[in-house]
């Protein structure tokens, strides 16, 4: 038996090895005999596989049977050739098979981009990776280009015509109102979404308890962007002697948020606005309840319509840090320091034509100033924000120091001027607002501000000798200026959050206290320098107290919701300049309520109102008499009362949207009536214009309707964008003792697309159309002026090749006129970048202005006045750019 067993293995084994069969080969290509790696080998036996491999990387395949089967046959397959099949015979070893290509027909393919934008409430999200384009260099650039936003040329970023006030990253308020050197800095890919935050509530504890229509954005981080210290080196040259250095450094994580950016340029960006902020005037302007920061002047002429770095001509270094920390306990502290130096020159020229009925007036100039400024801002917060309550102490220290040189010739001869100011402060700002345990809410704020001004203005020769000198030509005008100025506010307020209407009641009081210190002194020829009379002189001291109440009530259901606020101010204000033999005291009980109301018409419509009557009382600047010399044509001071004045003002807006179509619409309206006991009379002689601000009813009335239009087209993969505004003004001027009616009316139209017109190559403009109408009532005729400005902007974004981009921008710029030459210019602007991703660098080249056009002449007519100024620019510059992305 066991003999029997042993047999019958060998027997199995035996034939098992001799069945086994080996089928080889090489898979190769028609006439070039190239191997084909990775195709598919089949081994059939009728319909069925029975067994299969792919080739190898150098074209070959080996496949084993295990069983002798009969009609093999061999199939082979590639998506990129015909497919080969025949029947083996004898020979299955070291065959070589040779595919032919193949011609694949794809059927149409229909691509729809269609970006992501969801809605939630107020909260509007827009996927930055649906909008970014190869383009795009920070997350300013993606903004400009969503539906229903617009960011303008200084970072300010606007949603449906209205200013965004906060800029958060990842829900942290970082950058505060200064959220310029954000938009400009933040790469896009660093953000995953942005969120409009409509009617936004800053404050937790008093979110859904009031009425608000704040808007602001949140930047959404991305989760890998928040693991580690992120940054860019940018290093930039070019001809004539430019340069345009950066160094920044970025971390958005959940405990630590910082941007910091060390950066200079002479190539004409204007950094100045990272500090002062783009929503709100500088600190310093509101040191005191009146800004008297630059009441004196080297020129008269303004600036032209076009981008500033086409005209300003400077020198600039700028420190900007932010750093904010979220601490364990909910507390967060946070720094934002700004230092910056500056110099620019400007060369202009202006030529002003007064129409009066006694006689046209002429004033003709050409300026040439050199400017030095150091400008910088500290400040230092802790603040809690939670549902519970909110506590902050903000800390804020700023100075500017400026000091120009200008030279101007006139009909008159060469005049040599300058200036100087150096304004510093600081103010401070406690608030702490709890939610008790009845969820009622108290509020106590208590703000402490004190800034000192001096400014002073020396002109060579001394000028209007006929008023100053008994027409006896002298040496030098000096004028001189401070206006140091305290201001501290303390309030507290209680919110009742029970019944159908909310209540709140605030009671505070403040105090203001300045000094207007003014001496305008003259230096003879062979003698010293001398102050001028009492007349020339101020010292003005001013004190206003204020104890106001302010109740507020709110009611609130689901598709409506409205808020009116009653303030009554009382107010006591005494100035006194004994030189001037001037005291006065006035007491004033001021009502101005304030109704706000909104309608949820749909899910995503409102209807917006707001009537606002507002009472005032003028301030230091309404009522110093002594003169003081503006500038070198301009006399200035008050023979007034304290200024009185009433204004109505009221508002309607509807905002439409329909997020699923990505669809954004507004349109609005607004009137304002105001009447003033005081208006400023101008007295226009050759070389000179006083201005005195005299007692007489002052009417003005103003209205003007605006609409809005943002749709993104999908088949296009672009926004459109269309704007348009009507605006009329009626108002009076008092000019050389003549009441004169103005009445001005202006319409204005901006389009703007991007389109792809063939795979990567894109077309996009925008324009800006206006035309404004102003009529002059005289005394014996009628002076009526119309004006037409066009713009146009059209680029050729191109993405020739892979991490490639180039675009060329062409800008037209013209002005048509009553009686006046036609001014037309065009800028030609181009820029390229390439991409190593193996190094983390781009290259760039910038060429602006490729015609060389070194002048710009720009025309202003007015009911009244006609001007022609004219600039020098920059010409063409070239920039080459390296980028090392940390």
């Amino acid at each position: 038996m066991k003999v029997f067993l042993c047999l019958l293995i060998v027997v199995l084994l035996g034939q098992s090895i001799f069945a086994q069969q080996t089928i080889s080969g090489t898979v190769q290509v028609d006439k070039t005999f190239r191997t084909v790696p990775y195709a598919s080998v089949n081994i059939l036996s009728g319909n069925k596989i029975i067994a299969f491999k792919p080739t190898d990387k150098e074209g070959r395949f080996a496949v084993t049977l295990t069983k002798d089967y009969t009609n093999i046959y061999l199939q082979i397959n590639h998506l990129t050739y015909e497919k080969f099949e025949r029947k083996l015979g004898s020979q299955t070893s070291n065959l070589r098979i040779i595919l032919l290509p193949k011609n694949n027909l794809l059927q149409d393919v229909v691509v729809k981009s269609k970006p992501k934008v969801t809605r939630s409430n107020d909260t509007i999200s827009y996927d930055v990776g649906s909008f970014a384009k190869e383009e795009d260099r920070n997350i300013g650039d993606v903004i400009k280009r969503l539906p229903g936003m617009e960011v303008t040329e200084s970072g300010l970023i606007k949603y449906q015509d209205k200013t965004v006030s906060k800029l958060y990253i990842d829900g942290d308020d970082l950058l505060e109102n200064r959220y310029g050197i954000g938009t400009r800095t933040i790469p896009h890919k660093m953000v995953k979404d942005i969120q409009v935050l409509d009617n936004h509530e800053h404050y937790k504890v008093l979110k859904n308890k009031r009425f608000t229509d704040d808007v602001a954005i949140n930047l959404v981080i991305k989760d890998e962007a928040k693991l580690k210290l992120t940054g860019q080196a940018k290093i930039a040259a070019g001809p004539p002697s430019l340069y345009d250095p950066e160094l920044n450094s970025i971390l958005f994580n959940k405990k630590v948020k910082m941007l910091n950016v060390l950066s200079g340029n002479n190539t004409g960006k204007d950094l100045s606005g990272d500090i002062i902020g783009g929503n709100q005037s500088s600190l310093l302007a509101k040191f005191g309840s009146s800004a008297i920061n630059n009441l004196l002047a080297t020129s008269t002429t303004g600036s032209p319509n076009i981008p500033k770095n086409n005209y300003y001509f400077n020198n600039t270094g700028l420190l900007n840090t932010n750093n904010l920390y979220n601490l364990k306990n909910g507390w967060q502290l946070k720094s934002n320091i700004q230092v910056l130096y500056d110099t620019d020159k400007q060369n202009n020229a202006s030529s002003t034509q007064y129409l009066l009925d006694e006689g046209d007036v002429y004033f003709n100039e050409q300026n040439h100033l050199k400017t030095a400024r150091w400008l910088g801002a500290a400040r230092l917060s802790a603040s809690t924000n939670t549902e519970q309550k909110y506590a902050s102490n903000s800390l804020s220290l700023e100075y500017e120091k400026k000091d120009i040189t200008a030279l101007l010739t006139n009909s008159s001869g060469q005049i040599d001027q300058f200036q100087k100011h150096h304004i510093k402060g600081f103010s401070n700002l406690f608030s702490y607002i709890p939610q008790l345990k009845n969820n009622d809410i108290i509020a106590i704020n208590w703000s402490l501000n004190y800034g000192s001004k001096p400014q002073s203005l020396q002109i060579y020769p001394g000028v209007f000798p006929e008023i100053l000198n008994d027409s006896i030509p002298y040496k030098s005008s000096l004028q001189q200026i401070d206006v140091p100025s305290f201001f501290t506010e303390i309030s507290t307020g209680y919110r009742f959050n029970k019944g159908r209407i909310k209540q709140y009641y605030q009671i505070g009081f403040n105090t203001d206290r300045q000094h207007f210190n003014s001496l305008l002194t003259i230096a003879d020829n062979d003698q010293g320098s001398r102050p001028l009379g009492e007349r020339m002189h101020n010292d003005l001291h001013w004190n206003r107290t204020q104890a106001f109440i302010t109740p507020q009530y709110s009611w609130k259901n689901k598709w409506f919701e409205t808020q009116l606020d009653i303030p009554v101010n009382y107010l006591y204000t005494h100035y006194e300049d004994d030189g001037q033999e001037l005291t006065s005291s006035k007491n004033s009980v001021l009502v101005n309520p304030n109704l706000k109301a909104r309608w949820q018409v749909s899910q995503e419509d409102y209807l917006q109102f707001n009537y606002q009557y507002a009472q005032d009382i003028g301030n230091i600047e309404d009522i110093y008499r002594g003169a003081v010399l503006r500038n070198y044509r301009m006399l200035s001071q008050n023979n007034a009362a304290l200024n009185e004045s009433q204004k109505h003002s009221f508002n309607l807006n509807y905002n439409l949207a329909r997020t699923l179509k990505v669809l954004f619409a507004h349109a609005g309206i607004s009137y304002s009536r105001s009447l003033s006991n005081t208006i400023l009379s101008s007295v226009i002689k050759n070389n000179i214009t006083e201005n005195i601000l005299v007692n007489m009813d002052n009417l003005q009335e103003r209205w003007s309707s605006q609409i809005g239009f943002d749709k993104y087209i999908f088949p296009l993969a672009s926004t459109l964008k269309l704007k348009g505004s009507i605006s009329y003004f009626k108002y009076n001027q008092l000019l050389n003792n003549a009441l004169v009616p103005i009445r001005s009316i202006s319409y204005q139209f901006q389009p703007s697309i991007e389109a792809k017109v063939f795979q990567s190559y894109h077309i996009s403009y925008s324009g800006l159309f206006n035309w404004s109408w102003s009529k002059q009532q005289g005394l014996g005729n009628v002076i009526q002026n119309k004006t037409t400005t066009m713009m146009h902007n059209i680029g050729f974004p191109v993405n020739p090749f892979q991490n490639g981009f180039m675009r060329v921008n062409i800008r037209n710029l013209a002005t048509f006129q009553t009686d006046m030459k036609n001014a037309s210019y065009t800028f030609i602007d181009f820029f390229a970048r390439y991409k190593v991703n193996k190094w983390k660098m781009d290259f760039e080249l910038e060429m602006n202005n490729l015609a060389n056009i070194k002048n710009y002449r720009t025309y202003m007519m007015t009911a009244n006045m006609i001007a022609q100024s004219e600039f020098e620019l920059r010409g063409r510059t070239i920039l080459l750019r390296t980028v090392f992305n940390l």
